[in-house]
């Protein structure tokens, strides 16, 4: 009997013995896979981290076309160019990067390869660009009743660019049209209140037509330095006696009625601009000046107040 029972209490410790060890390989196996759970996991999301990051890193041709934006922001033209030729090599040409070669050609002091590439961004997007950069074109060659033309057609497919419309408006400044000079004027400063070329011609066409109060509150807005304002001054002096020898167009209220009904009452736009903040709310932070060479060398190459590298 005894030896029975010693038999059995053997096999009892054997199947606890063996009952432990499979419990010890089931624990160590769960262990394992919870291991190679958690590395797989992390394996997954660096994956994802690094398929991100290719997705947002800028390809080549992205790369060079804000490298052709910095150089020409910078005023290095001749540089943008060989970007401009880079970037076609590795992505081909497209309008945009067309219309900015033809920009740095104009620039660079190439005047006709810019209006031939100009002229062949006619029928695209930048329509409105070209037509800018041939009303510049003209204005520097002194062809100022084209150049008024070509901006206004630029103005036109581009109504709220103030750029655009500061530069109509100065060609017909210096074209002697003060009158026709005012509503592009009038609606760049207040697209644009801050920019002080934009006021610094707002404050010309003022003195041209005599308005010596309303010219000062906007020099004052923008905070021109005294040369640039005598400057102005000089450049009014200047363009008085031909706007009073220039007739003003017969058809100017006409076509000014029929594309903007609100303009016909349009006197006050120009000294409400130059006045009264409410109209036109000037920021109170700091403009950007202009410099007296910047504002001289406008009255030769009227529309664009950067400097021109020439060959």
């Amino acid at each position: 009997m005894r030896n029975d029972q010693r038999a059995g209490l053997r096999v009892l410790a054997l199947g606890a013995v063996v009952l432990v060890s499979g419990c010890a390989a089931t624990s160590q196996e769960s262990a394992w896979k919870v291991v190679q759970q958690q590395q797989e996991a992390q394996m997954a999301m660096r994956q994802q981290e690094a398929d991100e990051a290719r997705r947002q890193a800028p390809t080549q041709p992205q790369l060079l076309m804000s490298l052709v934006r910095e150089a020409q922001s910078q005023g290095r033209y001749f540089a943008s160019l060989a970007y401009i030729d880079a970037y076609v090599q590795a992505a081909g040409s497209n309008p945009e990067i067309e219309a900015l070669r033809a920009e740095a050609l104009r620039l660079t002091g190439q005047p006709t390869q810019s209006e031939a590439a100009y002229r062949a961004l006619l029928g695209t997007p930048q329509a409105a660009r070209a037509w800018h950069g041939l009303g510049l074109l003209a204005g520097a060659r002194g062809d100022l009743d084209r150049a008024a033309a070509d901006l206004g057609r630029a103005a036109a497919l581009a109504p709220t660019d103030a750029q655009v419309l500061n530069d109509l408006g100065y060609a017909h400044l210096l074209a002697g049209r003060p009158g026709e000079a005012r509503l592009p004027l009038g609606k760049a400063a207040e697209l644009a209140p801050g920019n002080a070329k934009v006021l610094s011609n707002l404050a010309l066409l003022l003195l041209v037509q005599g308005d010596e109060g309303g010219a000062v509150r906007v020099m004052n807005d923008a905070g021109l330095p005294d040369p640039v304002r005598d400057e102005v001054r000089r450049l009014a002096a200047e363009l008085r006696p031909l706007a009073s020898k220039v007739p003003e167009p017969s058809h100017s209220a006409a076509h000014i009625a029929r594309d903007d009904p609100a303009a016909m009452d349009a006197r006050p736009i120009v000294r409400d601009v130059s006045g009264a903040p409410a109209t036109a709310p000037v920021p109170s932070a700091p403009v950007q000046r202009e410099s007296t060479a910047a504002l001289r060398a406008s009255a030769a190459q009227p529309y664009d107040h950067r400097p021109v590298v020439r060959q």
